[in-house]
């Protein structure tokens, strides 16, 4: 065992300014360490988050544009995109252009070329066709 006077003298050595201010320094580094590794992990967390959204609309992208590749590989799809796109009929149809004055907005509607039959000229004259 320590006699009284090692202990005294070791009590001293620890409770001495220069030792506290060294300690303090010591826990102050080892705070601001914490800090900046706390601070890390708060930007990691924020960036994996960000970076989760934006691959959920990337992969809902990728559907998107499978479905569209999927319609556009049949004959009907292809057919339906260039009549929407570029306004256009095939042979023996005729196009009427039908505008909104308060918007914008142009619809198209495609019909037969063929003449009216009997029960539709029929129709129309007392008021429920469509010519």
């Amino acid at each position: 065992m320590l006699d009284i006077r090692e202990r005294t003298r070791l009590r001293r050595l620890l409770y001495a300014k220069p030792t506290i201010i060294l300690l303090a320094f010591l826990v102050a580094l080892l705070s601001h360490g914490a800090w900046g590794v706390y601070q890390k992990s708060k930007e990691a967390m924020a960036k994996q988050e960000k970076a989760e959204k934006e691959l959920a609309g990337l992969l809902a992208r990728e559907q998107e544009l499978k479905g569209d590749i999927a319609r556009l590989s049949s004959e009907e799809g292809v057919e339906e995109e260039i009549r929407e796109r570029f306004m256009v009929a095939k042979e023996g149809e005729k196009v009427m252009i039908i505008t909104d004055p308060d918007k914008d907005a142009v619809h198209t509607v495609t019909v037969n070329d063929e003449p009216p039959t009997f029960v539709e000229k029929m129709m129309g004259a007392v008021g429920f066709g469509g010519e």
